[in-house]
């Protein structure tokens, strides 16, 4: 769907020129997902007619702006000037969605897996490990105030192991 909001300065609103815009700008409908807002401003300035086109869609503003003595030729010009951005999006879109490693986040049903939400606690490694000690948990996540990072403690041949995550 697309919404237009036409704007004439400094000369009278005309159906015609209206008409000719929303044709033009229309068919940038198909490479947009989402609701597109088109809005067009067209001026007059002493000898020149200025058409300015900004779109909105799918998270992008693309924006365009002509000049000439004549207005629809602006409009044509603004046309092919949106164009060339609009094709320059869709195809940063479909390189940004083939970059992708992974399509499908997860085929599992979520009745497969529940979700919990847990708060962790800022303690130094010692407060942590006196603390694992003292429970009899598999596990542990803390803030630890010692390297500034949420930690895992677990148990490993007896012993408490610390993860301590580093981005890679």
């Amino acid at each position: 769907m697309v919404e237009f909001n036409f704007t004439f300065k400094g000369m009278d609103s005309s159906e015609a020129i209206k008409n000719y815009a929303e044709r033009k700008f229309k068919k940038f409908e198909k490479y947009f997902s989402g609701p597109v807002s088109v809005q067009v401003v067209f001026k007059r300035e002493k000898f020149r007619e200025i058409v300015e086109v900004i779109i909105n869609g799918d998270g992008e503003n693309i924006i365009a702006k002509e000049e000439t003595s004549d207005i629809y030729e602006a409009i044509d010009l603004a046309y092919e000037t949106v164009e060339k951005q609009v094709k320059k999006f869709k195809e940063k879109r479909k390189e940004f969605r083939k970059g992708k490693s992974i399509g499908v986040v997860s085929s599992v049903p979520e009745e497969k897996y529940i979700v919990k939400s847990i708060k962790i606690d800022p303690m130094s490694t010692q407060e942590a490990l006196e603390w694992f000690d003292k429970n009899e948990d598999n596990f542990m996540l803390f803030y630890n105030t010692d390297y500034e990072k949420v930690c895992l403690i677990y148990l490993e041949k007896g012993k408490p192991v610390i993860v301590i995550p580093e981005l890679s």
